[in-house]
Formats: C-alpha cells, sequence, structure tokens
C-alpha cells in the first residue's frame, strides 16, 4: 500500500520520535561570562554538598584563572552519596532535570541545560565514589562516557582531592580539590599549561584507571594518535 504526499522519513517521524542522546546536540555559542555565570548558579545551589570543580572548568581556572575560551559546558565533580539530593535542589529550583535524555541513563553522570540570554548553557555533573578504594576515588563516566569495562573507571589519589578547598574567584566562593596543579598534570599530562583544541588536536582515554592524552597528528594517510 502507498501513501501519497507522505515521505517515508515523514511517517517515521509521525509515529517514531528521535530521542535526544545529549544536550550537545543542538549547542549555542557560548561565550566565557555566559558559562561563568551557570557556573556561580550552580555552585550556589550546592555550595553545602561535598563537590568540586574538574576536568576542563578546573584547567582554565587554573591555568588562566578564568574558563577556557570555546568551552561549551561547566563540570563539576559530586560526591555520589549526594546524587539523589542534588536532582531535588535543582527540582526545587525550577531546573529541569530530564532523566530520559540518555546521557543521564548512567547514575554516574547527570547533563543538566539551563537557558541564559536565550541559549542554552549545559552543566555536568560527575558522581565519584570514595569508598571503593582506600587511597583512590572512582569515578566511572570520565573522557569515555560511561562503561562497565572497570579499567576504563577514573581512580584518581585522594591525596589530590582532600581536603577539599574553597577559593574565591571573582569574589564568589567555588570548591577546588586540594592539588589543582597536580590534579591538572594528571589528567592532561605533563604539558597541560599548553592550550590543544580537544578533539581537534588531542583526545584522552582511560586506561588502567589513569587518563591518558593522546596528540592527533594529521597525515596523508590518514590520522596518527600520539602519546605525549
Amino acid at each position: 500500500m502507498k501513501c501519497l504526499g507522505i515521505g517515508e522519513k515523514n511517517i517515521n517521524n509521525m509515529f517514531f520520535k528521535n530521542k535526544e542522546k545529549s544536550y550537545k546536540e543542538n549547542l549555542d555559542n557560548v561565550s566565557i561570562e555566559e558559562n561563568f555565570e551557570n557556573l556561580i548558579f550552580f555552585t550556589k545551589l550546592i555550595s553545602h554538598l561535598e563537590y568540586f570543580v574538574f576536568f576542563g572548568s578546573l584547567l582554565g581556572l587554573v591555568r588562566e584563572n578564568n574558563l577556557i575560551e570555546g568551552d561549551d559546558d561547566i563540570d563539576l565533580y559530586v560526591n555520589m552519596k549526594h546524587r539523589d539530593e542534588l536532582i531535588k535542589i535543582l527540582k526545587d529550583n525550577s531546573v529541569e532535570v530530564n532523566l530520559d535524555l540518555s546521557v543521564n541513563k548512567n547514575d554516574s553522570f547527570l547533563q543538566i541545560k539551563r537557558s541564559i540570554n536565550n541559549k542554552n548553557l549545559i552543566c555536568d555533573f560527575y558522581f565519584y565514589e570514595d569508598h571503593l578504594d582506600e587511597k583512590f576515588i572512582v569515578e566511572k563516566w570520565n573522557f569515555e562516557g560511561g562503561t562497565n569495562d572497570t579499567s576504563k573507571h577514573l581512580r584518581i589519589p585522594k591525596i589530590y582531592i582532600f581536603p577539599i578547598q574553597t577559593k574565591t574567584v571573582r569574589s564568589f566562593q567555588i570548591n577546588f580539590p586540594a592539588e589543582p596543579i597536580y590534579l591538572c598534570e594528571f589528567l592532561y599530562g605533563k604539558n597541560w599549561r599548553s592550550k590543544l583544541k580537544k578533539d581537534y588536536e588531542y583526545t584522552i582515554k582511560v586506561i588502567d584507571g589513569k587518563p591518558i592524552l593522546f596528540k592527533i597528528k594529521k597525515t596523508l594517510f590518514g590520522i596518527k594518535y600520539l602519546i605525549e
């Protein structure tokens, strides 16, 4: 039977809605100031929880005393024990929490969208566990995007994390790990102060619990990945 005037794609769209995997699929270009405003909004909401800035947000604040130009989100580490409380806080403050989003199906991660100046801004919450190992915190989402492979779970020395410290950034109080400089080197290698563009100039893989930075080099024969 043939349907006149309706393409196959349109028919599929009538009955099967494409589920959004991540808010980054439809991301707006945001400024450092808009990202910083987003950072302050969320850190104020969760100031009483065990949290600290991490990944790109930590790198920018340590290396440049600011967020990174072109960074598309805010990265916060939160103790797993606070996950349910965090979700409740967000909802109580009229922040949309979409647990049907594909990336939010994993309990180790939560991606939140918030609008500023009619732009969609993102905050990524990574939930770490501090009771699985005496010497390390364990975070299962990290650079790999969530996996059951324990060798790809990020294992971070607790001496780099605790005690969590509060620092003043532009008159705002923000939580940092105990050893931010050592952590930047742990995450991004010995040349962490050099500015590289993620996914274009470098990528990071977790191998046996440790992050390994690979520089991306384009050649006539394809792309090469070089360990720093």
